[in-house]
């Protein structure tokens, strides 16, 4: 494939050298669910059992909420995708790739591919639950097609890397490219319509931090749009739209205009087949930025080991990486129940206080707290040039506790809990999603666990369906 092709005629459109790009797109192209390896598979199914409980709990939000009133003043009022969460609300694949991309976003516990930055499963299963509800794909095909989604967005945005992230929101610019390739798979796009939709996909990449300052909805508008930006782009290369042949290394593309520093472009297509970016994707086990998780991971342990109780703590110092203080400071005062999520001195409070950061520790109560309000003051985060050398392929964190004895003592860690290294057992996924079904206040339990039932044997379904709860 060393020309593009027009979609119609089959003619040349433009000469083209071969791409890393063309490279991915060529091997996603003909990639099959027999060619992945069992973890792989297994992977998939466990992060889409956890994107479904993280879109069934963000449901009730009022930025899910306007976009459904959306859905339904714009998008057709039936159709044959369902959108999470509510019974009998059908729409076309771009609506419902829209709202369920956006509510599997609010409660701050979908995955994270820790070297690119990014959460890929809230663009790539919305997405993928979309076309495949309307195309009528497989089981097969709808793993084969998730997993495909995240090679491109976690491999673009280890290209871009850290000084893109700077600026701008990976999980919006480059999962647009992952949801774009999802689609194009499903859809069974020529390898020439599949570059063009990356392309298209691509030129619409935008994603930027200006929400956390004032505590807005800006976060759920990136994975909604990234999700619907990439259903529009596979679905009108298929119509026949060409899109950029070389959106990533172009001399016009996402790094020349989007990176600060050059990046690496082997990230690209290295090790295809070998290296899977499903498999180094973590679990989320606290309900608050992932930059804030070693921090609390070591806070936590630390107390465990020293016998520290919240009351006793004068102060606590959070050795960090450079990325964690750009995007936390933004939301230090935690106005919100979002925002507090993004404050390292309320996240820290809150673990301290109540020995966990679960979903149900962050609420318009806690936000009144005078003792988590007071020890979050007494909070510090600090620069750590050894910690910051290795981020982003490694998060680690290091905590100091200044006791009101006048005690000092420290804990580092080298994992966080959710991550390959320290993943969550299937007992503690199954734990994790039914807590955030009870969150989304779903009535039928059984239904939902029977649901998570079904999609561990998802290689034997025929459709897939049955995803929306009362």
């Amino acid at each position: 494939m060393s020309v593009a092709t027009g979609p119609s005629n089959g003619e040349p459109v433009n000469g083209l050298h071969s791409s890393r790009t063309e490279r991915l797109v060529k091997w996603a192209h003909s990639l099959s669910c027999d060619d992945l390896p069992a973890d792989a598979v297994e992977r998939c199914k466990a992060f889409f059992i956890d994107w479904l409980a993280c879109a069934v709990a963000g449901r009730d939000h009022p930025s899910v909420k306007a976009m459904v009133e959306y859905t339904q003043a714009m998008g057709p009022s039936t159709g044959r995708c369902e959108v999470v969460g509510y019974p009998g609300l059908t729409t076309s694949a771009a609506f419902a790739a829209l709202v369920n991309g956006a509510s599997s976003h609010v409660v701050e516990q979908d995955d994270l591919h820790n070297s690119s930055m990014m959460h890929p499963a809230t663009v790539i299963y919305p997405t993928a639950v979309a076309v495949a509800q309307d195309v009528g794909a497989t089981g097969k095909e709808f793993i084969t097609a998730c997993v495909v989604g995240y090679e491109f967005a976690c491999r673009a945005g280890e290209f871009l890397g850290k000084a893109h992230y700077e600026n701008f929101h990976t999980t919006a610019t480059t999962g647009v490219l992952g949801a774009a390739a999802t689609a194009a798979y499903l859809l069974r796009l020529t390898p020439d319509q599949f570059l063009s939709s990356i392309g298209t996909a691509g030129t619409q990449a935008a994603g930027l931090w200006q929400f956390l300052l004032d505590a807005t909805h800006s976060k759920q508008v990136h994975t909604a749009q990234a999700c619907a930006g990439g259903v529009f782009s596979a679905y009108v290369s298929r119509s026949g739209l060409m899109g950029p042949h070389d959106i990533l290394q172009g001399r016009r593309g996402m790094a020349a205009t989007l990176a600060s520093v050059d990046p690496d472009p082997s990230f690209i297509d290295a090790q295809l087949g070998k290296k899977w970016s499903v498999l180094e994707s973590s679990f989320k086990w606290h309900a608050s930025c992932r930059h804030t998780h070693p921090s609390v991971d070591a806070l936590l342990a630390l107390m465990e080991e020293e016998k520290i109780a919240a009351g006793d703590i004068e102060s606590i110092t959070a050795h960090t990486y450079q990325a964690a203080i750009n995007v936390l400071s933004l939301s230090a005062a935690g106005e919100t129940v979002h925002q507090s999520k993004f404050s390292m001195g309320f996240v820290l409070a809150v673990a301290a206080k109540n020995g966990s950061a679960k979903i149900t520790d962050f609420t318009e109560q806690a936000l009144l707290d005078p003792e988590l309000r007071a020890l979050q003051k007494r909070v510090t985060m600090v620069f750590d040039p050894e910690i910051d050398a290795v981020f982003p392929a490694k998060w680690l964190g290091k905590v100091i506790v200044t006791t009101k004895q006048g005690r000092t003592v420290s804990k580092s860690v080298d994992v966080v809990k959710g991550d390959p290294g320290w993943t969550l057992t299937k007992d503690e996924i199954e734990a994790k999603a039914i807590s955030l079904a009870r969150y989304g206040h779903v009535r039928d339990l059984s239904l939902f666990e029977a649901t998570v039932r079904k999609i561990w044997r998802l290689e034997a379904e025929k459709k897939i369906e049955g995803l929306v709860f009362s």
